[in-house]
């Protein structure tokens, strides 16, 4: 199987990762009984998931685009 991606590509992917982590281990601090009766704690944990759809998305497009010019390159580099 041929790779398509290179290791930079991928790379640039972690932060997204590392985001969404960070978003669900909020979310379950966000959830805490202390915390979760206050107005901008529901707010928050009602708002993680949309942001956790949002960056898978925008990440899938992403990657999306990455293969579509890595592949583009690979054809005008082994068409010559």
């Amino acid at each position: 199987m041929k790779k398509t991606t290179k290791p930079s590509d991928e790379v640039s992917l972690i932060p997204v990762a590392i985001i969404c982590v960070f978003l669900v281990v909020l979310g379950h601090f966000v959830l805490m009984k202390d915390i979760a009766y206050f107005a901008w704690a529901e707010v928050t944990a009602a708002a993680i998931p949309f942001l956790l759809i949002g960056l898978g998305i925008a990440a899938a497009r992403r990657a999306a685009v990455v293969d579509r010019r890595n592949n583009a390159s690979d054809e005008t580099t082994t068409s010559h």
